[in-house]
Parts: C-alpha cells; structure tokens; sequence
C-alpha cells in the first residue's frame, strides 16, 4: 500500500491592508478590579435607609476601614459598622459631621448645615456699619474723661446688706 500525500496549498482568505475590523469596547480603567464588603455593605444598608441610591462602586474604601460616597450637592456620606455620617457643607467653609439613620436625618442635617451661622474659629468680617460702630467704641479717652467718669455725682452710695 502506497500512501499518498497531499500537496495541494491551503489558501487562506486574503486580509486587504486597509480593511476595518470591529472594535470591542473597552473597559474604563477607573473602575475597581473588585468590589469589597464595606462597600456591599453600604450600599445595601443605604438602600434600606432609605438615602439616596448609589451604585457599590461610588462607595470608595477609606484607610480607616470605611467607605466613603459622595453626592451630588457637596454631601459625602461614611458608612461605619456603627452607621452612616453626613459630611455637610457649612455657609462658613466648615462641614458638618452629622449621624444618620435615614433620610429625614440627612435631609435635617442639611438644612441645619445651610442655617448655620457658627464661624468655626474664623475670624469675622464685619459690615461698615458694625465696623464704625467698634472704632468708635474703641476710641482711647482722655486724662480728662476719665477723671470726669470716676467723678460722676450720679451715682448713690448704697447700704451694706445685714444678714
């Protein structure tokens, strides 16, 4: 028995140079490689509280052990094991460190962080009309007004009060 070969060439499908293959989407490389249970966590007791919906991958993990979401006015939320806290802007450049439980509590948080009028240890600024009024009360007086204040006939003397 004689085998035969066969040596006929296999032709392959001729690629153009200038042809266009489809493109798949890639993927942003933003997102985490993997999602962890703070932030399962969190998203899941959030929903149940009722706050605003957010997708797990909004929770950020912290160094602390929590995660940390941040909505769209300014407010950023922590998760912990003992809950949430709201982190609120203040008018006067501070936030607001406020437990939460649900929604009324952010929503209370907020308007109290909106209607704050604490300067938080910074200085204040005063209007003109506040400001003229405490140069004029901080005006140095003379010799003469000071004797005239410690001279002042208006004043009676007062008996001493018996027991």
């Amino acid at each position: 028995m004689s085998r035969r070969t066969h040596t006929k060439k296999r032709t392959t499908p001729a690629v153009k140079p200038n042809a266009v293959r489809a493109v798949l989407p890639v993927r942003p490389t933003t997102s985490p490689e993997f999602i962890t249970e703070q932030q399962m966590a969190a998203a899941y007791t959030a929903r149940l509280a009722e706050l605003p919906h957010l997708p797990i991958t909004a929770w950020t993990p912290q160094p602390n052990g929590t995660v940390r979401a941040h909505l769209a006015n300014g407010i950023s939320l922590t998760h912990a094991p003992a809950g949430f806290t709201a982190h609120t802007p203040c008018p006067n450049g501070a936030h607001h460190h406020t437990p939460i439980t649900n929604s009324h509590d952010l929503r209370n948080a907020t308007t109290a962080a909106a209607h704050c009028t604490d300067l938080h240890g910074q200085a204040r600024t005063l209007t003109l009309h506040q400001a003229a009024i405490t140069a004029e009360d901080t005006q140095q007086l003379s010799r003469d007004d000071i004797d005239a204040g410690l001279t002042a006939t208006d004043e009676q003397p007062k008996e001493h009060p018996t027991s």
